[in-house]
């Protein structure tokens, strides 16, 4: 799966780039709780990066930012509109990276691809690269649908995407030793975004 989602995503990121990476700007919500992160001191990761739009605006306000993708096509076209955020391509069930090597990780709709029983895995690794106290600032698609697609852009694709009750988001970062300190949602922004409800979750790492 994880070779097939690499195949898509580097079909598709000079589109995706074009479609999403001004995206923020019509999401004052978003931006309130980036803006929230960005105060973070200490290196925070916008993880499932795609072309970079989250670690750009995160960049733009100070912040220590860098980014990780699963897609190398991704990279590439992060890497080239935001020159100044180091980007590299990494599976997050599974990162190069050391415990507690960040401070913050932001998941914007990552775990769209995670079946549900890897959730907690994911959250636990997640958990290892943040520092003691670190916080996670994730977000999903609230339901129980999974969307398959078959095109994208005019590319043929063959690609599902996962809503996920916030119940059981909850429970799975619960499982993996995260707190849960904070659950917003809201509804999506009409001819911006894909029209299903949002779960924005702050979670921290104990400080043991």
């Amino acid at each position: 799966m994880t070779g097939d989602l690499k195949k898509t995503y580097d079909l598709v990121a000079d589109d995706y780039a074009a479609h999403i990476f001004d995206e923020l700007k019509g999401k004052p919500f978003d931006r309130q709780l980036l803006d929230e992160l960005a105060t973070i001191p200490g290196v925070i990761c916008d993880l499932g990066c795609g072309p970079g739009q989250v670690a750009r605006y995160l960049h733009d306000r100070g912040a220590n930012v860098i980014g990780v993708d699963l897609s190398p096509g991704m990279i590439e076209r992060a890497r080239a509109l935001t020159p100044g955020v180091a980007f590299d391509a990494g599976d997050m069930r599974a990162l190069d990276v050391p415990d507690g090597a960040w401070q913050a990780i932001v998941a914007f709709y990552s775990i769209v691809h995670i079946p549900r029983e890897e959730l907690a895995g994911v959250f636990r690794e997640m958990k290892r690269v943040l520092a003691p106290g670190g916080a996670l600032l994730l977000s999903f698609h609230i339901g129980s649908e999974v969307v398959h697609r078959d095109e994208w852009w005019g590319h043929d694709v063959d690609i599902d995407f996962l809503f996920f009750q916030t119940v059981e988001v909850t429970a799975a970062l619960e499982e993996s030793g995260l707190i849960v300190e904070r659950l917003q949602e809201r509804d999506p922004y009409p001819e911006i975004e894909y029209q299903s409800r949002r779960a924005y979750i702050v979670a921290t790492k104990p400080v043991e």
